[in-house]
Parts: structure tokens; sequence; C-alpha cells
């Protein structure tokens, strides 16, 4: 268990003990969680799908390992632990792979872009292409190709048996030929085909080395016909007499076409242990520099400081001997020790070359995600003395940056600049959770040793693990620039994974990706792990085009996206002449007399792009007057099929001069459109004619993405603007209305008095707007006045706006001057403020000054409503006594107390606004020392109107007479009344009651009135509310008074309080009347004349 002490073994004690993390960060938990097939590679099922016309479709080869049913349930066992959330950290010890809480906001990726990239659908059978690294390690599956044809993929399969006897899932690599036709298969490279060496202990023959589970293959690398493989879990036991085994790991080297092969294992030596090599796990990670020589990654030497080993191929063949297996080569270098601040770094967890000190020798570079407090950083070390020359620090602490390294020129400025990938890294917005997405940095190298500022990718999707790997593509579409991939292998929400690829320019990478490759396998026990490794820049199929290299650990295959032939299209249109003139009629109609307005169009292409055929068909389609909207009328035509398109082929030879076509297009006559001044533009659009290619051509090209698929000219219409064919108009506007306020209820109606005029150059399509506010609506122009110019003016609806828009010339000529009159009528205004506004503007379609002056009329809104209040009294007059009737002494019913007497009321609104709160006040002629007047007993309304009296009505509690509901009657009683006492004025005085009778006036004034108060509500313009008040003349009062005759006053009072409207008037209306009856008494039958008076003033007789 020697493992379990090892990387392996703290990874799982660190993630048990930490809650910041999700999943295992260590590179060996990675390991177990991405587990390859076990057995030999099975023929894969392939499928063809089409991407979106924006995307360009893509070709793989896919191949697939076998799992047994024992070894896919240890699968999901483990991948279930890896996924599970669980405790601790353990200081000073590797950091299993999953996430924190951290912050920084990344700059955001989109999932896909419109942009195309050359890549192609899976479609074929064919397994392979040209690998680097192998699939099989859960952190890269891994992939090498050969240099030598035939091309060849590399597989790695770590979990894998093979024949060694006695060793169990050792690992193996397989040999995947391209192009995979008829019954080729993958199979297995016998780099290794022993048991486990021995050495005698005590008289007794031991195991010294471990090759069972040892993950062979989990990293394979090629170059140049050379070919690595690492088993970095390979367990050696030392030479002492102990038990013990300590994870060295080891590396195979196979050279001349996998016919000689030699073992490389730097850090196995006879005093394996922590302090030392003993936990190195050689073959972790593997370049080459480009002159050949090996880097080697041992991320667990000194307590997990990590170190890097270099070594020529060529010592290690040279060196090679099965038996001397402790055997060092002379050349080695490696990176020593460091103090012990440095433990548990992981110095090797990813390595590559480049050249960054300017002297044309390569430096490595060596990620180091747990250094720097965790934060990680990334150094470039000098080849020759593996002295440390400079550090990139990650920004977050565990994002694990350094976990992938990537060098390309991705700026084509001759230098080598560094990707580096933090898959684990979280963005925080604002005050929300964390969320793992995972960044990618770019480091441009601007000279030697000096990086500008990184630019930073990020993910998009949570725990899809952005950057777990970074590839060099080469230059897939042939722009000059470098190409880059990116995978996130448990993206999408069935973590099917997908991989980025992102187009290289000259200040770095487009930040948005141009294509966006997705797995086909959906998640099931183990997640697919598509895009866990990439392998870029190898022209597998040797179109001169580079291709891609995805694994996908979780499903046991490699997908092989192979680039398509990139070809540039230049195309021009040339047209003749640029200037039409209407009157130059030189073309005639096909089969008519017809004779109109012609200009050519020339379409011409050349093609250019590597590897593509030499006659490439295109789809052209023009399309003329391409400007105008859809359904408007276009000006010009073909002259052959009188259509404003043409769709034809253009076959073109590659590497040709511009080759054309012509075409006749004539203008309709000027009286089918109003449009003279616009250009008329003429677009050509182009695409690669498909029905063209070869039957079965694997690979179809596709078109420059980076170069437009459209080109463009304009003509122009002939006007009269002077010798530069442009008009410059001066328009102005004035208006004013025929009114400056409107009535609130009223009907309202208006004229916009308008000026339009034109003092400079002709104004083509010139027309007056008018908007309409919302209050109002459109009637119609002003005929009838001499003076005011009958314009053609139709109403139009934009979105919400209304409005007016009236014709003033195509073109409105220099000079002209127009005066018309608009009719409105403006209903709505019981929600408006204070003022309604009318916008106006006249407007052409020239280029340069094309509209007038804005023009804003604004017209005031009042209320106003004249209330009258009207009364009348029913009898108007009574002679007392009464034939054939007596009062009673003490009345019990209301025929007992005297004669009838009816006062109503009419509250009305002749308008035209609307009033809403009114109090009504009525003071009634109840009694007079004591003695009552005006009985009352009923108070009838009609409309809304709500009334309540001081003091109570019917004191004496007499049983009121039953009387009819006349309620509808009342107010058409008070429109026909004829009495000559009915009041109609709002004032009336009490002292006209003086002049229609020489009787003594009883009223509020000099007796006690009984108080009817009412609250009016709601009256519209010709609205009223009736008040109807039943009472009795209490006859015993007036028969005790002597012969002297008596008027009877109620006084009636109103006031407007409110009006329903948000602006109200300086003054509400109000008002007041007397309405009365005279009782007049026949001659005395007995002596009366001693009885008191009933008032006390000295009122004269009137």
């Amino acid at each position: 268990m020697a493992l379990l002490r090892l990387l392996m073994g703290h990874a799982f004690s660190f993630f048990y003990q930490s809650r910041a993390f999700w999943e295992k960060r260590n590179k060996l938990s990675s390991l177990v969680e991405g587990l390859f097939p076990k057995s030999k590679w099975l023929e894969s099922a392939i499928s063809k799908t089409h991407f979106p016309r924006d995307a360009t479709a893509m070709e793989s080869r896919i191949a697939e390992t076998g799992l047994s049913a024992g070894h896919q349930q240890r699968q999901r066992e483990l991948v279930r632990a890896s996924r599970s959330r669980s405790l601790g950290s353990a200081a000073g010890r590797p950091a299993a792979r999953g996430r924190h809480e951290r912050a920084g906001p990344p700059a955001q990726l989109p999932e896909q872009d419109s942009a195309p990239a050359p890549f192609r659908q899976p479609q074929s059978r064919a397994r392979g292409g040209r690998p680097e690294e192998t699939a099989g390690d859960a952190r890269r599956s891994a992939w090498a190709v050969t240099a030598d044809p035939p091309a060849s993929v590399l597989v790695g399969a770590p979990k894998a048996n093979t024949s060694q006897p006695d060793i169990v899932e050792g690992g193996a690599v397989y040999y995947c030929p391209w192009p995979a036709e008829g019954s080729a298969q993958c199979k297995q490279i016998p780099f290794d085909t022993t048991n486990n060496r021995k050495i005698r202990v005590n008289g007794t023959k031991e195991p010294i080395e471990f090759k069972s589970n040892q993950w062979f293959g989990a990293t394979v690398k090629a170059h140049k016909g050379k070919v690595v493989a690492c088993a970095p879990l390979y367990h050696w036991r030392t030479l002492k007499p102990t038990p013990e085994k300590d994870p060295v790991g080891t590396c195979y080297v196979a050279i001349q076409n996998f016919s000689a092969y030699a073992e490389y294992s730097p850090c196995r030596n006879s005093n394996a242990d922590p302090e030392g090599q003993g936990y190195c796990q050689a073959g972790f990670s593997l370049d080459f520099y480009k002159n050949g020589d090996l880097i080697v990654g041992g991320p667990g030497s000194f307590y997990w400081q990590g170190q890097v080993i270099t070594a020529s191929i060529a010592d290690i063949i040279a060196n090679y001997s099965f038996k001397d297996i402790l055997r060092k080569l002379a050349r080695e270098k490696q990176t020593e020790v460091a103090p012990a601040s440095y433990d548990d770094s992981y110095l090797g967890y990813s390595v590559a070359a480049g050249e960054f000190t300017g002297d044309s020798q390569q430096e490595l570079v060596a990620g180091v995600p747990r250094g720097a407090q965790n934060f990680g950083y990334v150094s470039i070390i000098n080849s020759t003395d593996m002295t440390f020359i400079q550090n990139f620090t990650g920004e977050q602490m565990a994002s694990y940056f350094g976990y992938t390294i990537a060098v390309s020129d991705v700026n084509n400025d001759g230098m080598d600049d560094i990707l580096i990938g933090a898959p684990l890294f979280m963005e925080r917005e604002f005050e929300s959770n964390p969320k793992e997405v995972g960044q990618v940095y770019l480091y441009l190298q601007a000279s030697a040793l000096a990086f500008r500022d990184p630019q930073v990718l990020s993910g998009t999707e949570v725990f899809g693990r952005f950057g777990s790997a970074v590839a060099h593509l080469g230059d897939l579409n042939q722009d000059g620039y470098n190409d880059i991939a990116i995978g996130a292998p448990f993206a999408s929400k069935d973590q099917r994974g997908k991989v980025f690829i992102y187009n290289g320019n000259k200040d770095g990478l487009n930040p948005k990706a141009s294509q966006i490759l997705q797995g086909a396998w959906a998640s099931q026990a183990i997640p697919s792990g598509f895009g866990f490794t990439l392998r870029g820049d190898s022209d597998i199929d040797k179109n001169d085009y580079p291709d891609l290299l995805v694994g996908a650990f979780g499903t046991g295959k490699v997908v092989v996206y192979r680039a398509r032939p990139v070809v540039t299209v230049d195309a021009q249109l040339l047209l003749n002449p640029m200037i039409i003139n209407l009157e130059n009629k030189t073309c005639q109609i096909p089969d008519s007399v017809t004779s109109v307005a012609c200009f050519s169009v020339r379409v011409c292409a050349s093609v250019a792009g590597q590897s593509i055929s030499n006659t490439i068909a295109l789809t052209a389609e023009v399309q003329l007057d391409s400007l105008k909207q859809k359904g408007a009328i276009k000006r010009t035509l073909f002259l052959d099929n009188h259509q404003a398109y043409l769709i034809f082929p253009l076959v073109i030879r590659r590497q040709k001069a511009f080759q054309c076509q012509d075409f006749m297009v004539y203008l309709r006559d000027e009286t089918e459109f109003r449009d003279k001044l616009s250009p008329i533009n003429i677009s050509l659009n182009y695409s690669l004619d498909e029905s063209t290619f070869k039957e079965g051509l694997a690979v179809k090209p596709i078109l420059n993405h980076y170069r437009e698929n459209s080109v463009s000219e304009q003509a122009h219409i002939l006007v009269d603007c002077g010798e530069d064919n442009m008009c410059i108009p001066d328009l102005k506007l004035s208006a004013r209305p025929d009114k400056h306020q409107v009535i609130i209820g009223d009907e309202n109606h208006l004229m916009l008095i308008i000026n339009a005029r034109n003092e400079g150059e002709g104004a083509y399509e010139a027309e007056l707007f008018v908007i309409i506010p919302e209050e109002a609506d459109y009637v119609g122009i002003e005929r009838n006045n001499k003076g005011l110019r009958p314009l053609s003016c139709e109403y139009k609806m934009e979105n919400v706006t209304r409005m007016v828009v009236c014709d003033l010339g195509n073109p409105m000529v220099a000079g002209t001057n127009y005066s018309l009159g608009l009719r409105f009528a403006v209903p709505r205004l019981e929600t408006t403020n204070v003022s309604i506004n009318f916008d106006l503007q006249i407007k052409s379609s020239n280029k340069d000054n094309p509209d007038s002056n804005f023009v804003s009329l604004q017209i005031n809104i009042t209320a106003v409503a004249q209330v009258e209040i009207r009364g009348v009294s029913h009898p108007p007059q009574i002679i007392l006594p009464i034939h054939n009737w007596e009062p009673e002494e003490e009345p019990h019913k209301e025929e007992d107390v005297g004669p009838l007497v009816e006062h109503i009321y009419e509250l009305h609104n002749i308008g035209p606004s609307t009033i809403s709160d009114t109090r009504l006040e009525v003071g009634w002629p109840f009694s007079a020392r004591d003695e009552f007047l005006l009985y009352i007993f009923h108070i009838q309304t009609l409309g809304p109107l709500q009334c309540q009296t001081n003091p109570d009505i019917n004191p004496q509690d007499i049983k009121p007479a039953a009387s009819p509901e006349d309620t509808p009657e009342l107010s058409a009683f008070l429109r026909n009344s004829t009495i000559p006492h009915l009041v109609r004025k709002r004032d009336v005085p009490v002292v006209e009651l003086h002049r229609q009778s020489p009787a003594k006036i009883l009223n509020c004034t000099n007796i006690e009135c009984l108080e009817v108060s009412c609250v009016v509500g709601r009256l519209e313009g010709g609205e009223s509310a009736v008040l109807k008040i039943r009472s009795r003349l209490w006859a015993q009062t007036f028969l005790q008074r002597k012969n002297d005759p008596y008027a009877l006053a109620s006084l009636v009072s109103f006031e407007v309080k409110k009006m329903p409207y948000k602006d109200q008037p300086a003054k509400l209306p109000q008002g007041n009347i007397a309405c009365g009856f005279f009782d007049r008494a026949r001659p005395p039958q007995d002596d009366m004349t001693d009885r008191e008076q009933l008032t006390d003033d000295k009122t004269p007789d009137a």
C-alpha cells in the first residue's frame, strides 16, 4: 500500500479532512476517477450529425475498449467516492481536486459563437489519427503520434491487462493504424512482456518491482518516430531487506517502429524514501524538447515538492540494461530538493517546452499547482542547469493553477507564448455563492522573459472543469495565427463534456469560441470525460491541415476531428454606369416595346486555398435593391427574368485570375416608386456548391469564415441637385392652433394651421409628420378654406405612436411654401394634467440636412361647469280656512295637520365638465315661537344625492299618509312646470318674495329652521340631482292669527367642492335660491284680531 502513502494516500486523506473541496484535486485521485477500459479495443459506432449553417461540421474516428463487468463496477465505486463531498485538510499534503469557495470575476465566454471552425463531424468507422497523448489518465487522457508514415494513433489504457505473466491491470498502449480500413484493428504495443523482477531475500525469491495496477499508458508521447509511455504508479521495493514498496514510476521508450525498447526509471534507486525520490511517480507528465530530449515530471519527490528530470533518448537507449536496473545516465538533469516550505507543491504536475530567453535554446515549463500557499504557480526552468528563471502565480487559492500547460506562438510574432489552466477556479457574482467554472490564462511573450498581462478565458458551466486540457492546434483556418483547444470534460447538464476552439489573432485569442465540440455520450456511472485530453497540430489525413484528437476516458473512446480545407474566395461586383439617368432609356424589355433605363452588373470571383481541388463551384445569388425592407417595392429588376434576385452557378478555377459573368438590370417606371435618393444596393452572396463535391469525399472544404461571403456595390439615380448630384434642402416649419385651450367634457373641435416651406435644394420623399396625443383623434384635412392647401394626408400608426403623415412632394422643390389645416377632436381629457402637445416635423430622405425644425404645440386644458339650482313649491298658495275641514287639537295622522305643501329642488349641471362632490343645504321654515309652521313628513331624492336633517323630522310621531312612489316623475315635473313662482336663477335674494306679494315673509332669518344637508355625487354635463320635501302646513298656527297673508320660504344653497380632474379650476361653482308659497286667510268668522304675530320683525308688507 505504498501508493496510499504517496500522492494517492495523501489525496484521500486531504479530501476527507476538508469540506472546502468538492472533489479530490490530487493527481492520483484523478487517475482513479478516470479509469480506461481494461481489455482489447473494439470497433466503434459512428454517427454523422450536421451542425447549423453557422457551425462547421466535423469528422471523427472513434476507438473504444471493452470493460469487464467487475472492472466496470470498480470504476463506478471509485467515481462515486471521488465525487462525494467530504471533510478535512492535512497541512502540507497534496490537495484533492475539488472546489473551494473563492472570489474574483472572470471574463465570461459564451457557450458557442457563430463563427465556424474548420472541423468535421463524426461519420466514419475508421479509428485513429495522429495522436500525441494517450487516453486513460483521468487528468490527461493522452495520445502520441508517430511521425513516420503511415500515420497512426497511440492510445493508452492504464487499466488494461496484457500478456505479462502474473500482472493484473498493468496497463497498455494501443497502436491504431490510420486510415482504419478493412479489418485493421488497434493492437497492443509490447513495450514490456516480462513479469516482476525478483531478488533473493533470506534465501527466498521476492519481487523487487510491482507492475500490477501501475497505470502504464497513463502518459504517452511521440516525437519523430520515438514513443515514450509511462507508468507513474509503478512500485519499487529497493534493495534493502524490507517489504516496503514505493511508487517511483517508470517509462518505456520505443524506437525503430516498435522494434526496440528501453526502460527509463529516473527515480528508482537503492534508497527510495519520501524525503527522497521514493514517491516520485516519474512519468506523471511528459514532453519533448524540439531536439528530441525527454522531459519527465515527478510531482511526488522530496515530500511531494516534486521535480523535473530531463534526459536524452539516445542516452536512454544506449545505457539501457535489463539487469542493471539502477544504472544512471551521465547527462541526466534534475531539479534539486528545496527547503521544507516547498513540500506538497507538486512541481512537475505538468510540463512543456518552449523558448523564452531569446537564445534559440528551449527552456522547460513546469506546473506547480499547490505551490505558493496553494495559489499555484508555473515556472520557467533553464534547460542547461535546471535553475528557475521566472514564475507565473495564480490569482486564487486552490484553483489548481498550473494543472495543465501548453506552449504555442498564438499571435505569430515568432515568440512562444504560455497557456496555463486552472480548472478549479471559482467566480463570485455579487453576493451569490461562488461557482466553479475554471479558467485558462494566456501569457503572450513580448520579449525575452517579458510577458504581457494575461488574457483570461473563463468557463461558463459550473463544475465543467474548463481548462482541464489545453492544446496547441496549429493554424486551423489558415489565417496565419495558431489556434487553441480547451477542454471542459464535465460540461453540460449530463456531463457529456465540451471542447472549445479559440482562434488566434495578433492580440492573442478571440475572446469567443469559434466552435464548441460536444461529447456524444451522456454521463452514466462514469462521466464520459470528453475533452479531458486533447492533442492538436497533427495532420493525420495528410491534407495539410492540422487535426484534433479528443479523449473521452469514461467511455473508452478517442475522437479524431479532421480539419476541413479552407477555401478563400475573393469576389467583386462592378456596376456600369453607377449613376442612372431615368430619362436615358437605352434598354428594351424583352417581348415588349417599352424602353427603360438600365445598367450592367458584373460578378467576378477568384479562389485560393491549400489542398483544395483545381475547380471550385460556387452558388451565387445577386440581390437587387437589397437594402429595401421585405415587401417594399424593388426599384430595379433583372432584364431577363423581371425579378429582383438571381441565383446561378459560378465555377472558378483555382489560382486563376478573376472569372466574371455579366447581367443587365433595369429601373421600374418612376411612377412605381417614390425613393429616388437612397442608393440602389446590389449585393452578391455566395456559398460552396456541395452537390459538386466528389462522392465519398470524407472531408469537404469550407469557406474561410474570416472572409465575408458577400460583397455589395451601390448605384444612384441621377437627381437635379447640381454637379455633385447631392441635394441639401432647407426645410422650415411653423404651426398654430385655432384655439389655445380645450375644455374637459366638450367636443373640442380643434384645427392646426401649418406652414411648410423649403428654402434650399429639392427635398425627396418630403413628408410632414404630426404626432397625435392620446387625448385627440384625427378628423381630416381642412378643405373649405381657400387659403389652405388640401394636401394628401393619411393616418398611420407605428407601434403605439399615432400620427398624421402628409405628402409634401417628391421632390419638394426649392421655394415650395404650403399652408394647410388639419382638424382634430379632443374628447379624452379626464386624466390629462394641464395641457396636451402636438409634435410636428418635416422629414425627407436626403442624406444631408434632411429634416426641418421640430415644432411642439402646447394647448392648455381647463375644466368649466355651469351649475344651477331650481325649485318649485306645490301648491304655490293656500287659503285658510279650508272648506269642510277642521284641524285637530292633537293630530294623530298626517291629514289632521293641515294642507299638503311640497318643495322640489333640482341641482342641474349644464356642463360641459363634470362635478364630483357638491354640498346642498336647505333651510326649512319649521317653527316659530314653539309653534309648527311646515311640518315635514318625508324627504325623497333622485340621483346621486344623500341627505340628513337636524333636528329629525316628524318629532310628534304623527302617522304619515301613504304616498305613491313618484320619484321618477320629479325631474319631469320640474322641467314641465309653468308655476310662476318656480325659481330658475342661480341666486334669488329673499327680497324677491316681498316684491311678489304684500305678505309677511317667514324664513330662516326670523323663524326657526330645520336644516337639510345633502351630499351630491358625480354629475356629468346635462345631469341633475332632485330633492323633494313633503310637508303639511300646521293649520292651527295660522288659523289663530289675524287675517294677514304670510309667505313661507325655504332657503337652498349649493357649493361644488371638487371636480374629478387632476387640475382643479381656480373657482368652483356655487349659488342659492329661496323657494316659497303664500298663505292667505279668508275674512275672519270670529274675533281673532288679538292673537299675537308669528314674528317680531318690522318687515313691512310688500
